[in-house]
């Protein structure tokens, strides 16, 4: 069985010239393929979707990277199998996933070539890299804004050890995890005992204290603090903050920065260094006004200081219009009082607001189409109303004769079961009988017209 995956993957690799893109087809379903064949980075598209004729250039230049390193950067068009799409659960496209050492990993960065090659470097490299010397922690220093040493002695056993590799292999896309055993380097990021678990971000040292080593709390930690202390964000970077367990602090300003924004830039700066407050907020900046107006369902100008929920989905606003004459002190009290929750979150996650975030969502998503091509927005809406219009008209506007035609065949098929328009029954008298008797003898369309004529008269 391995020697036949074996064979399956390597004609998928000689079917394509080095550094080249590899398309795929429906033996992508067959498990051995990745399980046994290498590493295999693919793309997921359909010729038609826009957003995947935009990532081809990215994909071939990944492509030129590492296929010299061993890794198959291959693409499958769904619209001809859209079977394999199904078997490894694709939603969307383009969907990039990673198959490696028999697990599979889903990218969800950035759609540049720069951001795909860090994945997959990430997938295919050891989860813990090791320090042994200055030269190599400058070398980490320069490469990771943040990242996290266990240092520790050599021959030593130690729990924390153990539960720290298993953790960092489980988090291994979502930080940067070293280790050491120099003591010059121990020396050099101001280890006092070892083991210890550091983490070092923006010239800053924090390190895990708890008791409680367990390996839910080791992966927790980690987990909590893998960002920087005030980063600018992108709109990729501000979804990275969707599973944490603390609100953010978003100021949102504009790319060209004011020297108000730039003013407020720096307080939240300070607040978000001065660790007062790190335990309970994430501290960023963002120029990404679209992403934070759908989140908050609301329209903002800049600058605005907004701080958001992710697991409640409430947020709240710095009260102010202008933030002329707002200081350090202003916001930190803002923050206390939503820590001691004296200001009530607007927002939340009731029905009335998921309903409302579907309706502002879908208005939001037809401005946007206006704003690229109104003619196909005022088009529809043409077709719209027209066909609005048409209904209401045939429903207000008919043909009086077939109309009273129709109301005639009912009053004579209720007559005819024994019940008239007045309520009698069989049965009872209901006039003239003569004429009752006069109307057995005609047939079907005579009665009709004379229930017509009645009709009419009455």
């Amino acid at each position: 069985m391995k020697l036949l995956s074996l064979i399956v993957a390597a004609s998928f690799a000689i079917s394509a010239v080095a550094g080249k893109v590899i398309e795929l087809d429906e033996r992508l379903k067959d498990e051995k393929l990745y399980k046994h064949g290498g590493s295999w980075v693919v793309m997921f598209y359909a010729p038609w979707c826009a957003y995947c004729q935009k990532m081809e250039p990215a994909w071939e230049r990944v492509a030129k990277h590492v296929s010299p390193s061993g890794v198959h950067v291959a693409k499958i068009d769904l619209t001809k199998y859209p079977e394999v799409g199904e078997h490894h659960r694709v939603e969307g496209m383009p969907t990039v996933k990673m198959f490696h050492d028999g697990e599979v990993y889903d990218y969800d960065g950035k759609r540049e070539h720069i951001a795909i090659i860090d994945f997959i470097r990430r997938v295919t490299s050891p989860p813990v890299g090791n320090i042994t010397d200055l030269p190599a922690l400058k070398s980490v220093e320069k490469g990771n804004e943040v990242f996290f040493v266990l240092s520790y002695t050599t021959g030593r056993s130690s729990e924390l050890k153990t539960r720290y590799l298993k953790a960092a292999s489980k988090l291994r896309l979502r930080g940067s995890f070293f280790d050491t055993v120099s003591k010059p380097v121990q020396d050099k990021l101001g280890v006092k005992k070892v083991p210890s678990l550091t983490v070092y971000r923006d010239g800053q040292v924090l390190t895990y204290d708890s008791k409680n080593n367990s390996q839910a709390a080791i992966e927790e930690w980690l987990s909590m603090e893998r960002f920087s202390l005030c980063p600018h964000l992108d709109d990729y970077g501000i979804y990275d903050y969707v599973d944490t367990q603390r609100p953010v602090v978003f100021l949102l300003m504009a790319h060209l920065r004011s020297s108000l924004e730039q003013k407020m830039a720096d307080h939240v700066r300070f607040i978000a260094y001065g660790h007062q407050y790190n335990r309970d907020f994430y501290f960023a900046t963002t120029g990404q006004t679209a992403v934070v107006r759908r989140m908050l369902l609301k329209r903002v100008t800049n600058p605005c200081l907004v701080v958001w929920d992710f697991r409640s989905k409430h947020f709240w606003i710095y009260p102010s219009d202008t933030y002329e004459g707002v200081t350090q002190t202003d916001v930190e009290n803002f923050l206390d009082s939503i820590k001691r929750g004296d200001i009530p979150g607007s927002g939340g996650e009731s029905f009335s607001r998921r309903f409302y975030r579907m309706l502002w969502l879908m208005g939001e998503t037809i401005m946007d189409v206006y704003e690229t091509s109104p003619y196909v927005v005022l088009t529809c809406g043409a077709v719209l109303m027209f066909s609005l219009f048409f209904c209401v008209y045939m429903m207000a506007t008919g043909d009086p004769e077939k109309e009273a035609e129709h109301m005639a065949r009912i009053y004579e098929r209720n007559r005819l079961a024994g019940e008239t328009p007045g309520g009698f029954y069989r049965g009872e008298r209901t006039g003239d009988e003569s004429e009752e008797e006069e109307d057995e003898g005609e047939d079907d369309d005579s009665k009709a017209a004379k229930a017509k004529g009645k009709l009419k008269q009455s």
